[in-house]
């Protein structure tokens, strides 16, 4: 049995998309194991990790959610790292080879000695890099891999991950990093739902309910006129506008072409007229109390939710990373 650890280097790097797909393709049943929770959800009364859900239902896993991510990490309080071992070892009964997924930045839990690196090494795991294709992310992989070698872990290489460019993974392998994949951008990854940005705002809904499940593949601020916005507006398919309450002139003008939903910021509500025109349009209008500035931070800092139910995504993802990730030198001996 193998013990695979993939660690985060940059913020937002796609680590849960990448494990979701090296996990869907690996030599046998996968098992998973996310010491810490981070992006928690609650479901009937319980509260647990979103990734531990997820890999959950998609690998058909017989464990709670409470058990595949059974920890928060906490400097001043920090779990023991025998009670992390402990835990992982538990759910390796009855899989092939074993996922342990680390939080979105490596060097979480250095100071209660408990980081990514260290727990990969108490569990006997190799290690795999996931990173965005930026010099600040190529940086972090060098030196990990110099105090990997200190703490003799294996290291096995690192997947760059929304790639455009060879260059990146060019110079990492001069530098002596094994570069396991190069994955590339996937539009249809990288959307997300309408629900998806109200939770994100804590927005109401004003009206439109039935039609939070639309997709949003664009985001646009209304804060110029009508004449200049509808020029922009009409290139820009699937979007969320965010504007004032007050900007009743921008708001019908987005009716007018392909959008998802109305962000009305400053929780004033949008005048009759456009609820009217948004209902005919099967347009959701949230209410947000944010600033423009905020709300759209917010929602630029959105990364979609892999729905478990959603076996259309999953097998792209898990199809994704056999094209474009070297499986025999993550999983083989």
């Amino acid at each position: 049995m193998r013990n695979l650890f993939l660690g985060s280097v940059t913020e937002r790097s796609g680590k849960s998309m990448i494990a979701l797909g090296l996990a869907k393709n690996g030599r046998g049943k996968v098992g998973y194991f996310k010491p810490f929770r981070e992006v928690t959800m609650c479901h009937e009364g319980r509260l647990f990790d979103q990734d531990a859900h997820l890999m959950k239902k998609a690998l058909e896993l017989k464990w709670t959610e409470e058990e595949l991510s059974p920890f928060v990490y906490d400097a001043q309080r920090p779990v023991a790292l025998d009670d992390i071992v402990a835990s992982c070892e538990r759910l390796r009964e009855g899989v092939d080879d074993m996922l342990i997924e680390g939080t979105r930045d490596i060097f979480t839990g250095c100071m209660g000695g408990v980081s990514g690196p260290t727990i990969a090494h108490a569990v006997g795991a190799s290690m795999v890099l996931v990173s965005s294709a930026t010099l600040p992310g190529l940086d972090k992989i060098c030196m990990l891999r110099k105090m990997m070698e200190q703490q003799s872990l294996e290291f096995r290489g690192v997947v760059l991950n929304n790639v455009s460019d060879p260059g990146p993974g060019r110079l990492l392998e001069s530098h002596g990093v094994k570069v396991l994949g190069e994955v590339p951008t996937v539009p249809r990854l990288r959307h997300y739902t309408v629900r998806e940005v109200a939770e994100a705002l804590d927005a109401r809904i004003a009206q439109g309910e039935e039609w939070l499940d639309g997709r949003v593949e664009s985001l646009m601020i209304g804060a110029m006129s009508p004449e200049t916005a509808l020029t922009h507006m009409r290139r820009a398919a699937r979007k969320a506008l965010i504007t004032g309450g007050d900007r009743t002139d921008i708001q019908m003008a987005a009716l007018s072409t392909d959008t998802s939903c109305l962000v009305l910021t400053g929780g004033m509500p949008s005048a009759r007229s456009v609820m009217v025109r948004a209902y005919e349009e099967g347009v959701p209008i949230l209410l947000t109390d944010l600033n423009t500035l905020e709300a759209s931070d917010r929602i630029d800092h959105l990364i979609a939710r892999i729905d478990p139910e959603d076996s259309e995504k999953i097998e792209l993802i898990a199809r994704t990373i056999r094209e474009h990730v070297d499986l025999e030198a993550v999983w083989g001996e």
